[in-house]
C-alpha cells in the first residue's frame, strides 16, 4: 500500500513538471486567457456588456462577430504553439509559413508501448494542453454571463442550479484529467467502443451549430434571453471541444494545409484590422466593445506569436528581450511623455467669490422670492456616478424639469449643479445647451420633434448617448496609447481626448452657438463671461447656476473642484482644492474647456487616463498633477452641495434676513438603483482588501444620508415593449411581452436600455413635479 502510495505521488510529480514544463511554451495563450477572464469577470464596464449583447439592434451581427472572434482566439491557442517546436519552425520561411503543417514534430515521437511514462506524460501533455487552454477561453466566456447575471441578481433556471465560480472551477480540473495519459486513454478507449463514432462526431457538430443559430433568433431582448445567451456559447464551448479533440477524424477530410493557412490568415486579418482601427478609431465606435477588446487582446497575441517565431529563427529571446525593453523605456517616457497633458486655454473671465456669487444669485431673484405666494424654491442638484447610465439619467432629469417649467427650472431655481463621473457628464450636457440658451435670450428645446428612426425616444440626450463611447477607448488602450506609453514615437489624441471629441459631436448634432460652434468644446469660465464684473457689480440678466465638476488629485487623494467661483476662504468647503486656482498658478490665465473638465471627472481606471497639468517648483522642477474619477472621494458629489447650502444660509442670514421665511432649500439627488448586500464575514486575509472595496459606495450613501431623502430621483429598470410597432396599445399587449433591460454601468447603451429609463422618466413625473413646487 505504501509503494503505491509513493508510485502514485511519483506519477503525480511528473505530471505536474510536465504541466509546468508544457505551460511555458503557451505563456502568451496563459496570458491572453487570463486577461479576458479579468476583464470578462472582474472589470465592471465590460462585464455589464455581457448582459447587453442582447439587447442591441444589430444583435444578429454582433453575437456572431463576438463568437466569431472568441472561436477564432480559441482555434489559434490551439495550433499556435506547435510552430514552436524545433522541428517545425526550423523548416518555416516567409514563403512557405501561410500553409505550412507544424506538424513535423510528431514524426519524431516513440509511440511504442514500452515508453516510459515520463515520455509519454511529456508528449501527450504537448498535444493536449493546447486544446485544454482553447476549450478553456471559450467557457470562461460562457460562465461568465452566468457570473454576470448572478452579479445583477438576475435569476433564471441556470443561476439556481450553477454557481458560475465552482463551475469554472471543476471545468478546469476535469480539463486536466484530460492532461493525463491513462486517463485520456482509458476515456478514449470507452468512447472507441460505441459502434459509429466518426458519425456521432459529425452529428453532435452539426447539432451543436444548429443549437447556437436557433437560439439567436429566437432572441426577444428580454433578460431571460441571456439564459439563451448563455447556453450558446456553452453549445459553442462543446463544439470546439468536439472539434479539437477529435481533430484527426476532421483533418483526415479536410485539407490540412488549408486548415492551417485559414488560423493563420484569420489571425494576420484580425492584426490588419486592429492596425487600421488605430490609425482610424472612430471607425471602432461601430463594432461591439467586447468584440473590439477580443480583436485588440489577439491582436496583441498575434505580434507575441511572430517575435517568438522569429526570436527561435535567429536564436534569440526576442519577445523577453523587447518586453524588458519596454518595461524600461515606459518609464523613462512616463516622466517625459507630454501624451496625457490637458490642454490649457486663456481666459478673460475673472472669478468672483462663492459668497459673492451666492449674494447676487439671491439678488437678482429677491423680487421673484418675495412675490411667490408659496416657498420658493432653492434647487440644488447632485448627480450619482455610473457610466453613461447616470449620465443619461441626469441629463432625461434635467430635460423633463426645464421642458415642463418652460426654462424656469435653469433660469430661476437652479443654484448649483455637481456630482461625480458619469452623473456629472450628464450635468455638464444640460447646463451647456440651457446656459447657450440664456445667453441668447431664448428657450432650450430638449426634445425631439421628428425623428423616424427614433420614432421611440422623446429626448435629445437619449439619442446623444446612443452613440458607443466605450470602443475607441478599448482600442486605444491596448492599441495606440499601448505604444506610445512605450516608445513615445508619434503625436496623436490619447483615449480621453477621443471620448472627448466624441461627446463634442455627439452633443453638437443637436446643440451649439449662434455662429455655429460646438459648445462643449468652449472653455469652461467662459460660459461666465460678464455675469459678475470686478467691481462686483450684476449684469441685467439673472445669474446663471453654478456648475461645478470635481475630480481627484491622484498625487494626494484631495477632491478637487474645477468652479467658476472661488471658496478656499470659506470656511464650509475648506479643504477641498481648486482646480482652476492651481493650474493658474502656473499658468497665468489658464483654464481649460468644458468637455476636458467632463472628461478628468469620468476617467474610469484605465478606460480613460487620468489627465495631466505640468507645473514648476520652487527649484524649478518640473512635475505633473494627475487629475482622475472624482468618483473615488465622492461619488455623489453631495459634500459640495451641503457646502453650497451652508454659504446660502449664511448669505441669507447676513445680507437677506427677509427671505429666510420665503424661500425652500431643495437637494436633489440623481442616483442609481443599487441595493448591494452586505457581505459575508471576511477572513482576517481578506477584510482590508474588502474594506478598501466597499468604502467609496458607504462614503457615498452616507453623505446622500445628510443631504436627506425628501428629493431622491432614482433610476430603476423599467418595463417596455420591444417592439417598434407603435400601432399596437399596452394594453392590448400581453404582460408576458414586456421587457425590464439591464442597465450596464459603462459607456454603450442599448436603444433598449435607453427606452427603459425614459419609461422610467414617465413613471415619476408626479415626483419630479413636486421638485418645482
Amino acid at each position: 500500500m505504501k509503494n503505491q502510495l509513493l508510485l502514485y505521488f511519483q506519477a503525480f510529480s511528473i505530471w505536474f513538471k510536465s504541466l509546468i514544463r508544457e505551460s511555458a511554451n503557451n505563456i502568451i495563450s496563459i496570458i491572453f486567457i487570463g486577461f479576458l477572464y479579468l476583464a470578462l469577470w472582474h472589470f465592471p464596464q465590460t462585464v455589464d456588456l455581457l448582459l447587453i449583447l442582447n439587447q442591441t439592434e444589430t444583435f444578429l451581427l454582433e453575437v456572431p462577430l463576438y463568437f466569431s472572434l472568441l472561436s477564432i482566439s480559441a482555434f489559434i491557442i490551439w495550433n499556435i504553439p506547435k510552430y514552436f517546436y524545433y522541428h517545425n519552425y526550423k523548416d518555416i520561411s516567409i514563403r512557405n509559413l501561410i500553409g505550412f503543417i507544424p506538424n513535423q514534430h510528431y514524426k519524431f515521437q516513440d509511440r511504442s508501448e514500452s515508453a516510459s511514462y515520463s515520455y509519454t506524460t511529456r508528449i501527450h501533455m504537448r498535444k493536449t494542453l493546447p486544446r485544454i487552454l482553447g476549450i478553456l477561453l471559450l467557457a470562461i466566456s460562457a460562465l461568465s454571463i452566468l457570473n454576470a447575471m448572478e452579479l445583477f441578481g438576475l435569476e433564471n433556471t441556470y443561476t439556481k442550479f450553477l454557481d458560475p465560480t465552482s463551475m469554472l472551477l471543476l471545468v478546469i480540473f476535469l480539463l486536466l484529467l484530460l492532461s493525463e495519459p491513462r486517463l485520456y486513454t482509458l476515456l478514449k478507449n470507452f468512447l472507441n467502443k460505441i459502434a459509429n463514432t466518426t458519425i456521432v462526431f459529425f452529428c453532435i457538430s452539426i447539432g451543436l451549430m444548429i443549437l447556437i443559430i436557433s437560439l439567436g433568433t429566437l432572441n426577444t431582448q428580454a433578460e431571460k434571453d441571456l439564459g439563451k445567451l448563455f447556453l450558446a456559447n456553452c453549445a459553442l464551448t462543446l463544439l470546439f471541444f468536439s472539434l479539437s479533440f477529435n481533430s484527426y477524424k476532421f483533418l483526415k477530410n479536410f485539407p490540412k494545409k488549408l486548415f492551417y493557412g485559414t488560423i493563420l490568415v484569420s489571425g494576420f486579418l484580425i492584426l490588419i484590422s486592429f492596425f487600421i482601427f488605430n490609425f482610424y478609431p472612430k471607425w471602432a465606435t461601430g463594432v461591439n466593445p467586447l468584440s473590439i477588446m477580443v480583436l485588440s487582446l489577439l491582436s496583441l497575441f498575434m505580434i507575441c506569436f511572430i517575435l517568438i517565431l522569429v526570436g527561435k529563427k535567429i536564436r534569440l529571446p526576442l519577445l523577453s528581450l523587447i518586453t524588458i525593453l519596454c518595461i524600461f523605456s515606459s518609464r523613462f517616457f512616463t516622466d517625459n511623455s507630454d501624451h496625457y497633458q490637458l490642454e490649457i486655454k486663456k481666459t478673460t473671465v475673472d472669478r468672483a467669490s462663492l459668497d459673492t456669487y451666492i449674494y447676487h444669485w439671491l439678488k437678482s431673484r429677491k423680487d421673484d422670492i418675495l412675490n411667490t405666494d408659496n416657498k420658493f424654491p432653492i434647487i440644488m442638484v447632485s448627480s450619482e456616478g455610473g457610466g453613461s447610465r447616470a449620465g443619461l439619467w441626469s441629463f432625461l432629469t434635467h430635460s423633463y424639469l426645464y421642458e415642463k417649467s418652460e426654462g424656469a427650472y435653469f433660469d430661476r431655481n437652479l443654484l448649483s449643479l455637481t456630482g461625480a463621473s458619469g452623473g456629472s457628464v450628464g450635468n455638464a450636457m444640460f447646463f451647456a445647451e440651457a446656459r447657450n440658451a440664456s445667453i441668447s435670450n431664448r428657450k432650450a428645446d430638449f426634445k425631439i420633434q421628428s425623428d423616424i428612426e427614433n420614432a421611440n425616444l422623446s429626448y435629445k440626450a437619449s439619442i446623444i448617448y446612443k452613440d458607443n463611447y466605450l470602443s475607441a477607448a478599448l482600442l486605444s488602450l491596448l492599441g495606440r496609447d499601448l505604444f506610445k506609453e512605450v516608445t513615445s514615437l508619434f503625436n496623436f489624441k490619447n483615449r480621453g481626448q477621443l471620448l472627448e471629441d466624441q461627446w463634442i459631436r455627439a452633443h453638437g448634432q443637436f446643440f451649439s452657438d449662434e455662429k455655429g460652434n460646438l459648445i462643449l468644446s468652449k472653455e469652461f469660465l467662459s460660459f461666465y463671461k460678464g455675469v459678475i464684473s470686478k467691481n462686483s457689480k450684476t449684469s441685467e440678466a439673472k445669474i446663471p447656476p453654478l456648475l461645478l465638476i470635481n475630480t481627484t488629485h491622484t498625487q494626494t487623494g484631495n477632491y478637487n473642484i474645477i468652479s467658476p467661483v472661488r471658496y478656499a476662504h470659506l470656511r464650509s468647503l475648506e479643504g477641498m482644492n481648486d482646480f482652476i486656482d492651481t493650474v493658474q498658478s502656473s499658468y497665468p490665465n489658464g483654464s481649460i474647456d468644458l468637455s476636458t473638465a467632463m472628461r478628468i471627472n469620468a476617467s474610469f481606471p484605465f478606460v480613460t487616463p487620468v489627465g495631466e497639468v505640468r507645473k514648476k517648483d520652487g527649484m524649478n522642477k518640473t512635475t505633473s498633477d494627475q487629475y482622475a474619477d472624482a468618483g473615488y472621494y465622492d461619488n455623489i458629489g453631495g459634500r459640495v452641495s451641503k457646502g453650497i447650502e451652508e454659504v446660502l444660509i449664511e448669505v441669507l442670514r447676513d445680507s437677506f434676513p427677509e427671505l429666510i421665511e420665503k424661500v425652500k432649500i431643495k437637494h436633489v439627488l440623481i442616483t442609481n438603483s443599487e441595493e448591494r448586500k452586505i457581505t459575508k464575514t471576511s477572513s482576517q486575509l481578506t477584510a482590508p482588501l474588502t474594506t478598501l472595496q466597499n468604502v467609496r459606495y458607504g462614503h457615498t450613501r452616507e453623505i446622500m444620508e445628510r443631504l436627506g431623502d425628501d428629493y431622491i430621483v432614482e433610476l430603476k429598470p423599467t418595463e417596455i415593449i420591444p417592439s417598434t410597432d407603435l400601432e399596437d396599445s399596452v394594453s392590448k399587449r400581453k404582460k408576458e411581452e414586456k421587457i425590464k433591460p439591464v442597465l450596464p454601468l459603462g459607456r454603450y447603451l442599448s436603444k433598449i436600455a435607453i427606452r427603459s429609463m425614459e419609461a422610467r422618466l414617465d413613471t415619476i413625473k408626479s415626483d419630479l413635479d413636486l421638485i418645482l413646487k
